[in-house]
């Protein structure tokens, strides 16, 4: 039986779909060569990512779905206001399992390109996309984006779905501490001007960047992009050195973006926007 809340598109999609997602993982996961320790390690991060991705599509408190969770109010607020203001576009770079682009599809009604390099995250938001029917709305790219044009090593201390602190072409996450590396997974890496220039995609109205310490040399590698009148506002994950956060803010104002005040202290995002 489907799960409904009412207003919101989407919300009529089954929760089998989520469930046959889950399955799929758990018997790849006991049939695959590898150790049980690795096993239950990954299916317990696949398995929270997946609670979040549901926590995302039916809000707590909804009559139909009462779930109480972590997920990251900030970004969720964003995704909301940004619908309600006519956004078509969104590009969520650093998509991980696909949280935030199932819900600025299913719940805010939103066109998305999403980006995420790291191999078994990007299989499972894609059969994820594939389960609930929405490959005519999000279409997902296994590459990563960076200051330039490249192909490079993933580096990851977690090779499973969910996993996060990778570094492309890096050894250093954004707190500058070393990645306990245990696979360099290949990877193809653009700056955004030149996978802009080349492939001539949907432009954004709005962009996601959370990838874990990658930020300033998107931004960098976006200029052109990032700084037409087109986006009209994006949400940065700030965290490391106060140094690197306000050189993230100096170059999001060169792109023409202004920082809004965080609503929370406990948020680690900053949304930008241009101004009227």
């Amino acid at each position: 039986m489907g799960l409904t809340s009412g207003a919101h598109p989407g919300d009529d999609i089954e929760m089998t779909s989520f469930l046959s997602v889950i399955i799929i993982v758990f018997i790849k996961l006991i049939t695959a060569p590898v150790g049980a320790e690795k096993k239950l390690r990954t299916l317990r991060k696949t398995l929270v990512s997946l609670r979040k991705l549901i926590l995302a599509l039916y809000k707590p408190g909804d009559p139909t779905f009462r779930l109480t969770g972590d997920f990251e109010t900030d970004t969720r607020e964003w995704l909301d206001n940004i619908s309600a203001d006519g956004a078509t576009m969104l590009w969520d770079i650093g998509a991980h399992v696909g949280t935030y682009s199932l819900y600025a599809a299913l719940r805010c009604n939103m066109q998305v390109l999403a980006f995420e390099p790291q191999a078994a995250s990007y299989a499972l938001l894609n059969e994820t996309i594939e389960r609930v029917g929405m490959d005519g709305r999000i279409v997902a790219y296994q590459i990563a984006f960076d200051s330039n044009t490249k192909l490079g090593r993933l580096n990851q201390a977690d090779t499973g779905a969910g996993a996060v602190m990778h570094g492309f072409n890096t050894g250093k996450d954004q707190f500058e501490q070393p990645i306990a590396t245990k696979f360099r997974q290949g990877a193809i890496g653009f700056s955004v001007d030149d996978f802009v220039r080349q492939f001539s995609p949907p432009l954004p109205t709005h962009v996601k960047v959370d990838v874990d310490g990658l930020e300033l040399g998107i931004l960098r590698g976006g200029a052109k992009t990032f700084s037409a009148p087109s986006v009209r506002s994006m949400i940065v994950e700030l965290q490391g050195s106060e140094e690197r956060q306000a050189e993230i803010v100096r170059l999001m104002a060169e792109l023409g973006f202004m920082a809004e005040p965080k609503a929370s202290p406990s948020y680690r995002n900053v949304i930008f926007r241009r101004p009227e």
